[in-house]
């Protein structure tokens, strides 16, 4: 058996977009001109920067480089060059190429390369966009010290056939644009541009941390599918100059801008932020945070999530007040999505059938856009999960057929992943949930409900994690304390607690009397408000709860308390609070 030889290399993955919609159009003419590239632009490149063409695919290109940098600069070279080749033909007939770029150890067989590196190179190649160019950590490493180069984190990505999410990289060439029907997606999204935060402190040394909480910023934002983040190179080359964030709206097309400032006082730091709504002018919000200096790079990442965690529930509020003010017939798929949550968030019967109608309109209107499905997937879940549903067997199986076509559609949408893990979960297969889960975590760690899911999961456990589910709960809590979502947040804490130890009384107040005064709050949350003060005779703070919880659902009764919900430790559940929810029948609870 022939033994073959190992060695670290650089490869490069590079592919035509649209090759079949192009080759359809015109056969004959896409490979004469495809011909005409290969020996004018792409040899010539790789050849001047010491690389070698391993193999042709058809449609793309397998190359070899002795180091990254060679690589990077024949990719960039080539990607620009075919931009210019192309730029007098209508868009839809351009050839143009998506370039994935990895580095470390092959498989030598030959003149080919072999090996998980070559596999990941193809894989990131997937993920650029079209003139783009995307890179492994270990290639964003070895070119850490360019400073010719922009490259942005685009966070984990789980890619086909690779088990273990990979860490992307965007390497900024100048001529990126969108795949075809992304355009109108991505100007739907909201905006954002992170601008370089000021450094207030005389200190040098305080300049870079300002330039690396910054970067860590947009780097953080760009794992929320949700924003379009303007990249850094577009945004630090307003570092040091003045300006008027309008101009930078007019320059740009973003719908916000970050600002933030630096300042050391001994061994304090203090950096402060903004939200800003760019057409306007106006502060959306704005937070300081102070800290010890201790070890640097632990307090830029704490910065980092404490700003990240602030920002992004702003620009969701502002985005879904925007929507809620326009007419539904004049909205785009992505502000009937907004529109959709603000009515959920609600949470009456009524807001729930018009947020199903919003994201069912919103997933008509564009056919390839992943949310709707994704928020569709969502209540589905939600109705089963709130006691809502009639038919839950009938609800999980819609909501899985909706959350397996979002992560069709877009593998990169956290909350698809997320919607799964909660409806696998129902069906009762704990380890493809916890598959999920980990997938939506990897994708985007700084998003409350993926904890928020991972305590649903405990939830439908016969033996539950009750620790993990606390954990998880906290977690989220802090990811997102002013969330939509934040009374069931603090829910889930109540259930572990309740969980943990079988009673529900003075053990779960810490976080049962956040959760009732949050907006939004369930009917079930105000019962178990109810049921703590019957157990310490305040029977007036148990009137007022039982009101609120009728206020909530009119068509609440003691049948629905007891038979709704649907995992395995309800009803034991239930059973320790019998004698209180009798009592809640005899004030007025109905029985059936």
């Amino acid at each position: 058996m022939k033994t073959m030889e190992r060695k670290a290399t650089t490869i490069v993955a590079a592919d035509v977009v649209g090759f079949s919609r192009l080759v359809a159009h015109a056969e004959e003419e896409v490979f004469a001109r495809l011909h005409d590239l290969r020996h004018t632009v792409i040899d010539p490149a790789v050849t001047a920067e010491g690389g070698r063409v391993v193999k042709t695919m058809g449609d793309g290109l397998l190359v070899e480089f002795p180091q990254p940098g060679a690589a990077i600069r024949a990719s960039t070279a080539v990607q620009r060059a075919v931009a210019a080749h192309e730029a007098d033909r209508p868009e839809d007939t351009r050839i143009r190429f998506r370039v994935g770029i990895n580095h470390g150890s092959v498989l030598v067989d030959g003149d080919d390369v072999l090996g998980d590196v070559v596999n990941i190179a193809a894989r990131l190649e997937t993920l650029s966009p079209p003139g783009g160019i995307c890179v492994s950590r270990s290639v964003r490493d070895m070119l850490i010290n360019d400073q010719t180069l922009t490259i942005t984190g685009q966070g984990m990505q789980y890619v086909r056939n690779i088990p273990t999410p990979v860490e992307v990289w965007q390497v900024s060439t100048g001529v990126e644009g969108d795949s075809p029907g992304q355009e109108q997606r991505r100007s739907d999204r909201p905006s954002v541009i992170v601008l370089p935060f000021d450094n207030m402190s005389p200190s040098i040394e305080d300049g870079f941390l300002a330039d690396g909480i910054a970067e860590d910023v947009i780097n953080a934002l760009s794992r929320f599918r949700s924003l379009f983040v303007i990249a850094r190179g577009s945004s630090f080359v307003y570092k040091d100059r003045a300006h008027d964030v309008r101009q930078i709206a007019r320059d740009t097309g973003a719908r916000y801008v970050v600002k933030g400032a630096v300042r050391r006082a001994g061994q304090r730091l203090r950096v402060s932020a903004q939200l800003i709504e760019a057409a306007t002018g106006q502060q959306i919000w704005s937070d300081r945070y102070d800290r010890d200096i201790e070890d640097i790079f632990e307090l830029q990442d704490d910065i980092t999530r404490c700003l990240v965690t602030g920002l992004t529930p702003e620009i969701g509020a502002h985005e879904r007040n925007i929507s809620r003010s326009k007419p539904t017939d004049s909205l785009s798929a992505w502000e009937l999505c907004q529109k959709g949550l603000a009515e959920i968030d609600m949470r009456t019967v009524g807001s729930f059938r018009n947020a199903y109608g919003l994201f069912k309109a919103a997933a008509e209107a564009d056919d390839t856009y992943a949310l709707p499905h994704a928020l569709l997937g969502r209540v589905h879940a939600v109705r089963v999960y709130s006691g809502r549903s009639t038919d839950p067997q009938k609800d999980v199986a819609e909501g899985m057929k909706h959350a397996t076509l979002a992560v069709q559609l877009d593998d990169r949408l956290e909350l698809g992943h997320a919607t799964l893990a909660q409806l696998m979960t129902i069906q009762g297969r704990e380890a493809d949930a916890r598959d999920a889960l980990a997938r939506a975590k990897a994708l985007n760690d700084n998003d409350a409900l993926v904890y928020s899911v991972q305590t649903f999961i405990n939830l439908f456990q016969p033996e539950p994690d009750t620790y993990e589910m606390e954990a998880a709960g906290l977690e989220a809590v802090r990811l997102s304390p002013q969330d939509p979502l934040a009374w069931s947040f603090h829910w889930m804490l109540v259930m572990s607690i309740w969980l943990r130890d079988m009673e529900l009384g003075e053990n779960v107040r810490h976080y049962l009397d956040p959760a009732a005064r949050l907006p939004g709050a369930e009917t079930f949350v105000h019962i178990a408000v109810a049921v703590t003060a019957l157990k310490r005779d305040d029977e007036v703070a148990a009137r007022r709860a039982l009101e609120n919880a009728l206020a909530v659902r009119p068509n609440l009764t003691l049948h629905t308390i007891q038979h709704a919900f649907h995992f395995p430790k309800w009803p034991a559940l239930v059973a320790g609070v019998a004698p209180q929810l009798e009592a809640l029948v005899s004030m007025g609870l109905p029985r059936d």
